[in-house]
């Protein structure tokens, strides 16, 4: 019985080693069939379009094909293709016949050798952690045995000074150099858990897309053999984007000023663009290019709808749209009738670009060749240049600031081919902060530029014109201000000074401008402005006082 059951079990096993065999033999017989019909290709980046949010990649390809029918296959490209983008372009007599994709899982990967180099320095560096810890280990165990063998002499028996101070010696001794070298490789540990870090980091920037899969594969027929044809194609990809910023250069208040147009390119496709032409663009290539038509809108009577307080599950589905071509509706949420729905640190460079601006987009040829690797660090690539015309001013508000600031004035004619974006101001050299230009704006632009030390301001209340006194129930209050301007510079400037008095909000404060000195006065806002023209190393005077009236048992705030 034990051996027709033995029989029988070896039988079966061997039964399911045939099949495992037969399956492997023919799979290997398959991948040799499709190795013999199949053309693998290498195919580099030539041109890159990025998008707002996406990128459109060009790549080509050469080679010579027989003729005959041929599948071209091109492997190691970015998982985050949009298949139904891909165009192809042939030449010559070779006449593309279809495009398409799968998953190669056989696919022999070929580490480069700066993986190598990672994967070993990571090892090494573990292999120095392992052996750390082994000594650690050992030390430990030696305090541990210290540690349980603590009592001197035996139990009846006593021990003698001598004997104690040596131990203690020898305990305190061994306990501290055991402590301390425990203390020195755990900071060893912590440094080579950093090194090992990084290296693992830059291992992962590779590892993270060795396993995919994909390959592209183009079917073309040539009549008679062709040598050394070109096979250009391009995709949409995903994970890549552009923003624009500049910098706003001024010499000084003689020179125009100086608009650099920049954009940061940041990019995780999984390919490195190495080498490339760039084209920048605000297009967005995922928009219907097509005329939309008009679907006919059919009428019907609408079913009242009745309220209940019961809760009743529905009957009917509840449609919550359609469409007049009948292609496909929806049921609760659910599609129905028709197709079912598919499945769902920077890097500077230098550089400058043409400019073509359309009625619907801004594209920046640049004319430079670029690298931009798949990290995810934004690499700055520099578009144009532009000189514009701009009238200068000082501008100063002495309440808050002491200071005289430098601010430029911009047609806004000058800056409507711009895109929004943010914009570093440099003057004289130094950079003075971040302003932001609305491209689209026709108004001007107001700039301010930096502070100016040669132009020294001085803010003080005239204490002997300024009072304070009681007539009947009520109190007054008068303020006289003075503010003094020199300009140390040999140049002649306009500035325009920016004061202010008091608004009351209560009918019982009153409030009255004596002397406004020559400016300009907004009652409603209470403010003073001044426009002066100084000549070069000069100085001037402004003058003006208000009084301020309410009830003297009331306190009234600061100002």
């Amino acid at each position: 019985m034990e051996t027709f059951r033995y029989n029988k079990i070896r039988s079966i096993i061997f039964g399911f080693k045939t099949i495992v065999f037969s399956l492997i033999s023919l799979l290997a017989s398959s991948v040799l069939w499709a190795a013999e019909t199949e053309l693998r290709l290498p195919s580099s980046i030539t041109h890159v379009t990025v998008f707002l949010n996406q990128a459109q990649v060009t790549r080509l390809a050469k080679t010579n094909l027989e003729a005959g029918t041929t599948d071209i296959v091109f492997d190691r490209v970015s998982p985050y293709i949009n298949i139904k983008s891909i165009q192809v372009k042939t030449e010559g007599n070779v006449n593309l016949l279809s495009v398409s994709h799968r998953n190669n899982y056989l696919a022999n990967n070929d580490k480069p050798q700066f993986v190598i180099e990672l994967e070993d320095t990571i090892a090494t560096l573990e292999n120095q952690l392992a052996l750390i810890n082994i000594r650690k280990e050992a030390l430990n165990t030696e305090k541990e045995v210290i540690m349980a063998n603590k009592h001197i002499g035996g139990e009846n028996s006593g021990v003698k000074v001598e004997d104690l101070e040596d131990a203690l010696v020898l305990f305190r001794k061994r306990s501290q150099e055991i402590g301390e070298e425990l203390l020195k490789l755990d900071a060893t540990i912590a440094k080579l858990n950093v090194i090992k870090n990084k290296f693992q980091s830059q291992l992962n920037l590779y590892l993270k897309n060795i396993n995919n899969t994909l390959e592209i594969v183009i079917t073309v027929k040539t009549l008679s053999a062709v040598n050394n044809t070109k096979i250009e194609w391009s995709y949409l990809v995903g994970n890549t984007s552009w923003v624009p910023f500049y910098d706003i250069r001024v010499k000084d208040t003689k020179s125009q000023l100086q608009l650099v147009s920049k954009a940061n390119i940041t990019q995780r496709t999984g390919e490195d663009w190495k080498n490339v032409v760039l084209k920048l663009s605000t297009a967005n290539p995922t928009e219907n290019g097509s005329k939309p038509e008009l679907n006919p809108i059919y009428l019907g009577y609408q079913m009242p709808k009745v309220y209940s307080t019961i809760k009743q599950k529905s009957s009917a589905p509840n449609i919550r749209g359609s469409r007049a071509d009948e292609s496909a509706y929806y049921q609760g949420g659910i599609r129905a009738q028709g197709e079912a729905a598919s499945d769902a640190e920077v890097d500077f460079s230098g550089g400058i670009s043409n400019t073509v601006q359309t009625d619907i987009n801004t594209e920046f040829n640049v004319t430079s060749a670029y690298n931009i690797p798949s990290d995810n660090n934004p690499h700055q690539v520099d578009l144009t240049v532009n000189n514009l015309d701009a009238y200068y001013a000082y501008g100063t508000v002495p309440k808050l600031d002491k200071t005289a600031f430098v601010t430029a004035k911009v047609s806004g004619n000058d800056l409507v081919n711009q895109i929004s974006g943010e914009a570093n101001v440099y003057f004289d050299g130094t950079y003075t902060g971040k302003t932001y230009i609305n491209g689209t704006t026709n108004d001007s632009l107001m700039l301010s530029l930096g502070k100016d030390k040669r132009i020294h301001i001085q803010r003080n209340l005239l204490k002997d014109f300024s009072s304070k006194s009681f007539s009947g129930g009520s109190k007054k209050e008068l303020n006289t201000w003075e503010i003094s301007i020199r300009n140390t510079r040999k140049e002649i400037i306009t500035i325009v000074v920016e004061d202010q008095i008091p608004v009351s909000t209560d009918k019982e404060i009153e409030i009255a401008l004596l002397n406004n000195g020559g400016a300009e006065y907004d009652e409603t806002k209470g403010k003073l402005k001044w426009i002066v023209t100084l000549d070069g190393e000069k100085s001037h005077t402004l003058k003006f006082s208000f009084e301020v009236k309410y009830p003297k048992e009331k306190i009234i705030s600061n100002y």
